[in-house]
């Protein structure tokens, strides 16, 4: 260290650069913090919107749809089958009136009779499912099957016990091409009841008896009622008491009380 030296010497901003930049550092201390400020200010401003000319509206004989916003995107109708209402309200047909004069024949009875026991092992088994099922719930049955339906020439028969929750536990598929043992023959001798006939009266003009059990099938208007087969519907729809009239069958519903004390 020489004689001249100060031993407590720090360098200052004077010494690191030189004068004439020390002096124009505010200047562009303010350039700085203008430019900042203007791309704040014009990065927070809104966007001028642009003015969009709508489409022009198409007619029917246009071959693609006019475009619409992204938010009326799901309600929008653009495909193909725009016009297209899936909608079991829209399938049901119109119903008879309940006073409407009904036509009957013994042909329409006897093919009815037939349509009925087409899908049927003997009178009284329960109807296989004409459709695939895939395992549906009743809930799903019931859309068809719970006041009946009618779709072109096919009816859904209204179902009689709505109650029964599993309804594939008694109907199964018509279709039985996916079960393993289909092409296997299976040996048994079971012999179902057919139909007995008509109802027996007990004379000329009284009215005839239930050729039927009764058992799950409590609601007549299933087989007899305005959605059903022309041959089987009842001329007299609005008396709604059938039992008052149509006695059941003593043979057919009869219960053996061999269980009761003397």
């Amino acid at each position: 260290m020489n004689a001249g030296d100060t031993p407590d010497h720090h360098h200052t901003a004077k010494d690191l650069f030189p004068s004439r930049l020390v002096r124009f550092a505010p200047l562009f201390g303010a350039i700085a913090v203008g430019m900042a400020l203007f791309g704040y200010i014009t990065g927070i401003r809104e966007p001028r919107p642009t003015d969009r000319p709508h489409p022009a509206s198409t007619t029917e004989s246009d071959s693609a749809p006019a475009a619409v916003n992204y938010s009326e995107l799901p309600t929008a109708k653009l495909r193909p089958n725009s016009k297209l209402n899936q909608s079991l309200a829209q399938l049901r047909f119109d119903r008879p009136g309940i006073l409407d004069p009904v036509t009957r024949t013994e042909e329409m009875k006897q093919a009815a009779l037939a349509d009925r026991a087409r899908n049927r092992a003997y009178d009284g088994a329960p109807p296989t499912i004409p459709h695939p099922s895939n395992g549906m719930f009743a809930a799903t049955c019931l859309t068809c099957h719970g006041e009946g339906l009618k779709v072109g020439d096919r009816i859904a028969s209204k179902m009689s016990h709505p109650y029964m929750s599993n309804c594939t536990q008694c109907h199964v598929d018509e279709d039985r091409s996916s079960l393993p043992f289909q092409d296997e023959p299976i040996a048994n001798d079971f012999r179902g009841v057919y139909r007995a006939g008509p109802g027996e009266r007990a004379s000329r003009g009284a009215p005839p008896t239930i050729p039927h059990h009764t058992w799950m099938r409590q609601d007549c208007t299933s087989c007899h009622g305005l959605v059903t087969r022309p041959g089987t519907r009842t001329t007299h729809p609005w008396l709604t008491n059938c039992t008052q009239c149509h006695a059941p069958s003593a043979f057919l519903d009869q219960v053996e009380f061999s269980g009761a004390r003397k």
